[in-house]
């Protein structure tokens, strides 16, 4: 009687294809990720790096803020806000008394030439909290004519910007004066959302 025998020596070889094949698939899932996930931070603006200083001055007729870059990162100024206010300021206009928080944000990336983007002062005297326009936004000043605008320039070190418009510090100023209260300051780098600025100005 002739005697058959098996050959035993491919048995295994589909587990271990099956093991290969997941192998390679979760390999290459793990890349997918891996590139998404790096696209997705390179994706994000790095916040620049910048010295600068912000003052209170009483130049002319009206109080100004005064930004100097220091040194550092140049800045795009359309990438900019400013947040200028501070606390529990108590004003009478027409007889009425109003207390609370005047603010107001200088957003750089709107066009600053454009007057849609300018304000009503009569918004800041109701109290009504924040305010974000580009009216009285800060310029460099060259012979009394504006050289550069916030919003369409770039700052770069040595740079000083200043309010030009009395109605932009309505929001951190009491009506006429300047008060003995710390002005709060704050510039942000839109794209990254961090704060490159932060501090206190006393007139």
């Amino acid at each position: 009687m002739e005697k058959k025998h098996r050959d035993f020596s491919s048995e295994a070889v589909s587990p271990v294809i099956g093991v290969m094949l997941m192998l390679v698939v979760t390999i290459i899932i793990a890349a997918a990720v891996s590139a998404y996930a790096g696209g997705m931070v390179s994706d994000q603006k790095e916040t620049p790096t910048a010295q600068l200083d912000v003052e209170l001055k009483s130049e002319g007729t009206y109080p100004k803020l005064v930004f100097t870059h220091l040194g550092g990162d140049s800045l795009d100024t359309s990438e900019l806000k400013i947040i200028t206010y501070f606390h529990d300021i108590t004003r009478t206009i027409d007889g009425t008394t109003l207390t609370g928080i005047y603010k107001h944000t200088t957003d750089g990336s709107l066009n600053p030439m454009d007057p849609e983007n300018y304000f009503d002062a009569a918004d800041y005297e109701t109290g009504n909290g924040s305010l974000i326009s580009n009216n009285g936004y800060p310029c460099t000043i060259s012979n009394g004519e504006p050289v550069k605008y916030w919003g369409n320039s770039t700052m770069m070190p040595g740079d000083i910007y200043t309010t030009i418009d009395q109605a932009s510090l309505r929001s951190v100023i009491t009506v006429g004066t300047v008060g003995d209260e710390p002005i709060e300051v704050e510039i942000i780098h839109i794209p990254s959302g961090k704060t490159i600025f932060s501090g206190e100005v006393i007139y």
